[in-house]
């Protein structure tokens, strides 16, 4: 199987497919085993009051969570090499409510030389249907190919 980032130009986009943070996704990912007798855990990921208190207008996402979708898409670019050595370095920059539909998105900025082949810098990020970027950072990992340069 060939990887995109080995082929790919500089400049060049991809995306991940959109997620639906549905109230039930939300919970399952925040409110811890379903098994427990007091499910979901009372917090501002799975408790509106819990999340007013935080001064939140409504529950929120994890930002683990959708770092998740990006992870994902990383995984589709570099395959299994993603999980061995492959770093990203991002920060969570607006909340993601219930309900919001989010998808995460890279871009290939430079590609340089690495141990015989080379390593690919992207600029990450997902954000919301409306545009909104809610997580931001870069990603790195080598790939397999010369590096044109």
């Amino acid at each position: 199987m060939k990887l995109p980032l080995a082929f790919a130009s500089l400049g060049e986009n991809f995306e991940g497919r959109p997620c639906d943070f549905s109230l039930a996704r939300v919970l399952a990912f925040s409110g811890g085993f379903i098994s427990e007798p007091d499910w979901p855990h009372r917090n501002l990921h799975t408790d509106l009051k819990k999340a007013q208190e935080a001064g939140l207008k409504k529950i929120i996402a994890s930002g683990t969570q959708s770092e998740g979708l990006l992870v994902a898409l990383l995984i589709d670019l570099f395959g299994v090499r993603w999980l061995e050595q492959g770093v990203m370095d991002v920060k969570v920059i607006n909340s993601v409510f219930v309900d919001d539909t989010v998808q995460a998105k890279a871009v290939l900025k430079e590609r340089t030389p690495g141990n015989g082949n080379m390593n690919a810098l992207l600029d990450v990020w997902c954000e919301k249907e409306d545009g909104t970027k809610v997580i931001v950072g870069t990603a790195v990992c080598p790939v397999d190919g010369v590096c044109p340069i």
